[in-house]
């Protein structure tokens, strides 16, 4: 008897409160879903984004590590190496799951940096990223072989009385 009591005070979801919840989980899939994807696709920008600045930022370092060392620029980009024909300075590879390649205009100084997207070469959707290269200048300042000079007067020492 007291078994019948508990069945008949127990109540369940109804079939409206049923259909409810599932079309608002429809909207929300149907809202949620597009975001995602363009979140994949943005976040695939930023890392190949990321892999050609820090490509840019190996480059320039070991532009400058040539340049210090041997007192004069490198004129091209051989083998993934800064070189002027008898020194040469590595450029650091490291650029995570990344692969890039190289090249060096020496009349202007443009260096282009193009990531990989070949077979082992990158990740497997580099080839969906719209943007896989970045180009930018790299030269040394020249020092002014005349430096402009301040005319100034002489003045005499004074001493104290």
């Amino acid at each position: 008897m007291e078994r019948n009591c508990i069945i008949k005070n127990q109540k369940g979801f109804t079939l409206i409160e049923i259909i409810a919840v599932l079309v608002i989980l429809g909207i929300l899939a149907a809202v949620a879903v597009p975001k995602y994807l363009d979140m994949q696709t943005e976040a695939r920008d930023k890392a190949a984004a990321g892999a050609l600045a820090a490509a840019a930022s190996n480059v320039t370092l070991s532009w400058s590590k040539f340049l210090l060392k041997n007192s004069k620029q490198p004129n091209a980009i051989t083998g993934g190496a800064w070189t002027d024909g008898t020194a040469t300075q590595d450029i650091e590879d490291d650029l995570g799951d990344f692969t890039a390649s190289y090249s060096f205009v020496e009349d202007t100084g443009v260096v282009t940096i193009t990531l990989k997207d070949g077979e082992g070469e990158g990740p497997s959707w580099l080839s969906s990223v719209t943007n896989k290269s970045k180009t930018f200048t790299i030269s040394a300042k020249e020092e002014s072989s005349t430096t402009p000079t301040t005319p100034t007067t002489p003045t005499t020492p004074t001493t104290g009385s």
